[in-house]
């Protein structure tokens, strides 16, 4: 929640990417339906504070990203890029998971974004930090680019649509929200996204963690 002594609106970043065709490649946790569901209801919580001013992925859509293989970003062939690294990246989502366990997401609260409403999540195995350290000191980037190290685990829930200034105190009533979701992951996976933000896909390869499920 943002202090009271700062009363400035939030002036939205608009998602000109959304339901647009892409080829980004991402190493996930494997989201159930009932997970995303779950994710979807506090989306449909965020939105009525707000109305008119996002765009609503559908619940098959929501997902956490543990590592974009290969990022949205353009500049680079990715084709040529996956095929360099495609197989290495399974090879190491595989190992990484032999010797994994299943673990929980706790989504615990929300954040509004310059570009959208997160929803933020701890793994306190901190087995995706460690894949995630793995992908860097493992897997080459692009030409020309360097790896991103991420520190957040979380579910982009609603992303702007609309340009119109936020309020703070809708900011703050969005963050105010409850939020108590434990999601049980017993799958890691790797998902080739083809719309964003991830709309439409397919799944590469799914790998159980410790032979889970």
């Amino acid at each position: 929640m943002r202090p009271e002594t700062n009363p400035s609106p939030l002036h939205p970043t608009v998602d000109t990417l959304f339901g647009n065709p892409c080829h980004a490649v991402h190493a996930q946790p494997h989201l159930t339906p009932q997970a995303q569901a779950d994710l979807h209801g506090l989306q449909q919580a965020v939105v009525a504070q707000w109305p008119g001013a996002f765009h609503q992925p559908p619940a098959h859509s929501l997902h956490v990203t543990i590592y974009p293989v290969v990022p949205i970003t353009d500049g680079f062939d990715k084709n040529a890029y996956w095929n360099e690294i495609g197989g290495p990246a399974r090879a190491l989502l595989e190992e990484f998971c032999a010797d994994a366990r299943p673990l929980e997401l706790r989504f615990s609260r929300l954040q509004v974004a310059p570009v959208g409403v997160i929803a933020i999540a701890r793994d306190e195995s901190g087995q995706i930090e460690r894949l995630r350290e793995r992908i860097v000191d493992t897997l080459t980037p692009p030409t020309g680019m360097e790896h991103r190290r991420y520190d957040m685990i979380h579910s982009t829930l609603a992303r702007f649509s609309a340009a119109r200034p936020m309020p703070a105190a809708v900011v703050d009533q969005i963050e105010a929200l409850p939020v108590a979701l434990t999601v049980q992951v017993e799958r890691l996976r790797i998902f080739r996204e083809t719309l964003f933000p991830c709309l439409v896909g397919d799944e590469i390869v799914s790998v159980p963690l410790g032979r889970a499920g």
